[in-house]
């Protein structure tokens, strides 16, 4: 039986996703209960971002803050961020770009220790790239004798899914547009709850997730 006509099919999602752990006890500010992926974007509640922005936080303090002070405040919770240097690594935003297909029902996640700050790697893919995604599990891109790309969940077994170069490339420049949309909903949350560091706390974001950088696809 022959398969449907490609426009037929529903479009793959790619999406910025940011790695969650529990937020158990944390009092600093309002949180959302999700995970173990948010998904960043324009259209999160305040709570959310409240969640990306302690989940952030948290990962780049010295002890990884699981638990967190009772004497600490928000501004301090989040210096590690809004305070750091512009060098690459200063600041790392665990999580990276999770795809979907909604024909088929397969989901690539990223690994263990992949960096959202590194989304910019899938522009790569046309001129042979198989970008970082982390590991256990370990996915990654196969570039097929067809001229398509196919994603893999981990290795070469498991759950994969199948895309044109030019398809695909559409879907990086939706997630800067998703990114963008992220940095503004945070910097109605960071007006609210950290004004002294809001400034910092966007822009550094923005520079370390180049979102606003020049570069590859269109701008947001």
């Amino acid at each position: 039986m022959p398969g449907r006509p490609a426009a037929e099919r529903p479009v793959p999602i790619l999406q910025p996703v940011l790695e969650v752990d529990p937020l158990d006890g944390f009092t600093l500010w309002p949180v959302a209960e999700v995970g173990p992926w948010l998904a960043l974007s324009g259209v999160l509640s305040a709570a959310e971002v409240g969640t990306a922005v302690a989940r952030i936080a948290a990962y780049n303090h010295v002890d990884d803050r699981t638990v967190w002070p009772q004497d600490d405040d928000p501004l301090t919770a989040v210096l590690p961020v809004a305070a750091a240097g512009p060098e690459p690594g200063s600041v790392v935003v665990p999580g990276g770009l999770r795809l979907i297909d909604p024909d088929t029902g397969a989901r690539i996640d990223p690994g263990c220790c992949s960096d959202l700050n590194d989304w910019r790697a899938w522009y790569g893919i046309p001129s042979g790239a198989s970008p970082d995604q982390g590991h256990d599990p370990d996915p990654w891109v196969e570039h097929r004798a067809d001229g398509t790309i196919r994603v893999w969940a981990d290795e070469e077994r498991g759950a994969h899914v199948d895309l044109r170069v030019d398809e695909l490339m559409r879907l990086v420049d939706g997630v800067r547009a998703d990114l963008a949309g992220f940095l503004r909903v945070l910097r109605t949350w960071a007006d609210e709850v950290v004004p002294a560091a809001a400034d910092a706390l966007v822009e550094g974001l923005d520079r370390h997730l180049q979102v606003s950088a020049p570069g590859a696809g269109a701008a947001p």
